[in-house]
């Protein structure tokens, strides 16, 4: 009797860390999808920011060309 117990916990623990196991990879899995989500949306947030500041600076250096322009036509 004892032998046949020891069989059954052993085949159920095998089924059920199998079992466990592949509910660890389905949960790894979708933590992988959500991590390359959330790397994707800051990489498109750095590259927004960039772009904004890139924006700006382009701005100032047009106003500043325009106002050397006036100050040539004018003399």
């Amino acid at each position: 009797m004892f032998w046949t117990v020891l069989l059954l916990i052993i085949c159920f623990s095998a089924v059920a860390s199998v079992l466990f196991w592949m509910l660890a990879m389905m949960i790894g899995e979708w933590a992988l999808a959500v991590a390359g989500v959330l790397l994707l949306a800051g990489v498109i947030t750095a590259l927004v920011s960039a772009y904004q500041r890139i924006a700006v600076q382009l701005d100032s250096v047009e106003k500043k060309l325009d106002k050397l322009l006036e100050q040539k036509e004018e003399e």
